[in-house]
């Protein structure tokens, strides 16, 4: 039977998470950990999904629905959605396994459900031939990236998970219509080191909570977001400049307005005072928070130190690149 493997790196945040929510920029990248999904032709109408992280989930074709569903983790609800809007969107009737493995572990602030999205498409892609542009990825894949964060999402990621690179995004409300705008900011030569906190903290969560602080506190709220926005529009600059001391130094005060927000954590915040004391040039948490990751922006010569000194704290630490190709066809 035919099978296609595929594959779409995880996504760092240097400045702008949460405020992206709100339609505010942000600077994204794709970092050098990626989601495999192997899809395989299959002769019935089921569709079997195998995770590494999330287990197993089942689903029969019938007419354009999936009927029969079962999964072992809700994490797998909107992966079978995904497979449904594919049946409907192309006709599907013979059905198909998707096989998951990821480098990413689940809820770290990589971005690990986007890049299963992306790389989910691409393969059911590459299976059937249906040609879509990664440039149309936002459109096809928002709606399961909201569903995930529970109900609210920028669908930022999805530049670095599809295209790939370093990028500013904006989301575009128009109506009923969501739109991203993303300017690539090209190919930047900065070494960063990620401490995984190890602690797994669902990003809807932390999404929710800064939705509930902006109805309890809206002036605390849209102050922090004002801040944030103009440290992004600095930060394109500086990146522009390869001026990674000032980009440094903005990625330390979007940290400081994180925490404000209440998104930070005793551990991230151990890993950042660690990492700035080893000599990094900025540290910050990335993604929702509340555990998680961060990442340091670091000079190439005290990169295995931070590194070295993150894995002290019981931390994974994680040296790879950031900037790298999307979603694409392994051979």
């Amino acid at each position: 039977m035919k099978s296609v493997k595929a594959s779409a790196p995880g996504s760092l945040f240097f400045a702008g998470e949460h405020a992206v929510v709100y339609n505010l920029p942000a600077i994204v990248t794709a970092v050098g950990k990626r989601t495999y999904v192997t899809a395989t032709q299959r002769l019935d109408n089921k569709i079997i999904i195998i995770s590494d992280s999330f287990e197993n989930a089942e689903a029969q074709i019938v007419g354009q629905s999936l009927i029969n569903r079962k999964f072992e983790k809700i994490a797998l609800e909107p992966l079978l959605d995904l497979c449904e809007k594919c049946v409907q969107e192309f006709k599907l009737t013979q059905g198909f396994e998707l096989n998951i493995e990821s480098e990413i572990m689940p809820e770290s602030g990589m971005s690990s459900s986007t890049a299963v999205l992306c790389a989910i498409l691409k393969a059911l892609d590459g299976l059937h031939n249906w040609n879509i542009r990664e440039e149309n990825y936002f459109d096809f894949l928002l709606p399961f990236q909201v569903k995930i964060h529970g109900g609210k999402a920028s669908g930022a990621e999805l530049a670095s998970s599809s295209i790939g690179g370093f990028n500013l995004v904006q989301k575009i409300q128009i109506g009923n219509t969501t739109k991203l705008n993303r300017t690539n900011l090209g190919k930047k030569e900065f070494c960063i080191v990620i401490g995984n906190t190890k602690i797994r903290s669902a990003t809807a969560l932390a999404v929710q909570h800064v939705a509930n602080l902006k109805q309890r506190k809206p002036k605390s709220v849209e102050e922090a977001f004002g801040k944030i926005e103009k440290i992004v529009k600095e930060m394109e600059k500086a990146i522009a400049k390869g001026n990674e001391i000032k980009v440094g130094e903005l990625m330390n005060e979007n940290q400081k307005w994180l925490t404000v927000l209440g998104v930070s954590h005793p551990k991230l915040d151990e890993c950042i005072q660690t990492a700035l004391a080893y000599g990094a040039l900025g540290a910050k948490l990335s993604g929702g928070g509340w555990g998680g990751c961060m990442f340091a922006l670091v000079r190439k010569q005290d990169q295995n130190k931070i590194a070295n000194a993150l894995k002290e704290l019981n931390c994974e630490s994680i040296v790879t690149e950031i900037g790298v190709e999307g979603v694409r066809i392994e051979k």
